[in-house]
């Protein structure tokens, strides 16, 4: 029998530790060394564990294809499941097949118009809040925005009747928990603080639940949608279910959207000439204190390029993990069972071979001229195959109507310099960016030129 060929190990790592240091503090530069030394299949090695990285559009490709089947993603986000329980993708097969009706309908076409009403008015509460002039960190108030905007959404219009302040630090405690190395079950102050905070949000919710299901009439919301609606196979949702849900999808509804948000506007204020682009689409497509509706919102092509690109250069989940059930053959190499295998965008989203000048941020790669990233596993930042992200379009959405509002209202310049990304606090979000802001006088101008056009 022919001796089994093991992918090719990256250089350097540590006695015991292996790589685990370097991929926890700098992943992005771990892969691309892994890429230079030994091409688009090579390994590492993350504590006791053996961890194979796959790269490129054809490989993304089998990654995603062959979850289910030879690759299992149930049993390798225990991070996760230790944070919000099994639910979502983290749940067995079996039992993702039974939630998958009612994760398509939360993010169905019928619920989202709805959704785009509850983002309007919390963005709108924000910017009317900012007053007429002042600095914020974006970073920041992206959370925030991106935390009421799941509320509203979620919960309806008066979820800070029933979501406390509380909530949401408890919230950012389980997202401060996420560490894709760390064994989730080991006895850390962050792993500690996580299950204390999970009990708090429980407790919280019981409440809510208990609201909903001795008066369902008097709400219209996800709780009550979870409450009425059967799984797959017939059977209701108990109450620990609805928690671990609701507590999955509030984490897929903000978590990963607010840093893509601030990226966002961080990119634009760095792009003068695509920003005064994005102001004239709003304009022609909006005007001025005009309701964004999914009408509008399908119009606003050149921003929903901007989201793209800034998904490219920045995304929220740029790895992406998987257990090999089975020994894998796969380019001549042998994948052992019980590996990890993951993809990761730090190589294949900056390829020159696919992209021009790809740390540059170019909105126009998107446009149908230049179709740049065509392939479908060109960009994994949402996944892909059955597992794809079910809220992509809830969170793009949610984007470009921040956007268009704030570019709509506001002159925008980003004063913080050296921005970058920052890991194991959540979903990956860009540093501080403190930013100035100033109220357009589009009101006044307006009126100033109504007076000037009628007849003396």
């Amino acid at each position: 029998m022919a001796e089994k060929k093991l992918p090719p190990i990256v250089s350097g790592g540590w006695p015991l530790a292996g790589h685990a240091l370097e991929f926890s503090n700098n992943p992005d530069q771990l892969i691309r060394r892994g890429i230079q030394e030994h091409g688009d299949i090579f390994r590492l090695k993350l504590l006791n564990k053996n961890a194979v990285v796959l790269n490129g559009a054809k490989l993304h490709k089998f990654f995603y294809l062959e979850t289910d089947k030879s690759l299992n993603i149930n049993d390798v986000y225990g991070m996760l499941e230790a944070a919000f329980g099994q639910v979502l993708f983290i749940a067995s097969n079996e039992s993702y097949e039974n939630q998958r009706p009612l994760l398509q309908f939360t993010f169905s076409r019928e619920k989202m118009a709805g959704y785009v009403i509850a983002m309007q008015a919390e963005t709108q509460r924000w910017l009317d809040s900012l007053g007429d002039s002042g600095e914020v960190n974006m970073t920041r108030e992206m959370q925030v925005l991106a935390q009421n905007v799941a509320g509203h959404a979620f919960l309806g219009a008066n979820f800070r009747d029933e979501l406390n302040q509380e909530f949401w630090q408890a919230y950012e405690t389980l997202g401060r928990s996420l560490d894709p190395v760390l064994p989730p079950h080991w006895p850390l102050p962050k792993f500690k603080a996580r299950d204390k905070a999970k009990k708090y949000i429980r407790e919280i919710f019981q409440p809510i639940i208990a609201k909903r299901r001795a008066n369902p009439e008097a709400y219209d919301d996800l709780v009550v949608q979870m409450l009425s609606t059967p799984q797959k196979d017939g059977s209701m949702m108990d109450d620990e279910l609805i928690t671990s849900l609701f507590m999955g999808l509030i984490f897929a509804g903000h978590e990963t959207t607010a840093g893509q948000a601030a990226w966002l506007i961080y990119e634009l204020c760095q792009n003068d000439q695509y920003q005064n682009r994005l102001r004239d689409e709003i304009a022609s497509q909006i005007g001025y204190d005009t309701p964004i509706t999914g009408g509008t919102l399908r119009n606003l092509k050149q921003t929903y390029w901007a989201i793209d690109e800034t998904t490219r250069l920045h995304p929220s989940a740029p790895l992406q993990l998987r257990i090999a059930k089975q020994d894998i053959e796969l380019e001549g190499l042998t994948i052992p069972a019980e590996s990890l295998v993951m993809v990761h965008s730090a190589h294949h989203h900056f390829d020159e071979a696919i992209w021009t000048d790809p740390y540059t941020f170019d909105p126009d790669r998107w446009s149908p001229e230049r179709k740049e990233g065509k392939n479908s596993y060109d960009i994994i930042s949402f996944g892909g195959g059955r597992h794809k992200c079910t809220g992509m379009n809830f969170a793009k959405n949610e984007m470009a109507v921040i956007v268009g509002l704030l570019l709509q209202q506001f002159e925008l310049e980003a004063l913080s310099e050296d921005v970058h990304t920052m890991m194991n606090v959540g979903a990956f979000r860009p540093s501080e960016i403190i930013t100035r802001y100033k109220k357009k006088r589009i009101e006044a101008e307006a009126v100033e030129k109504d007076q000037l056009a009628v007849p003396v």
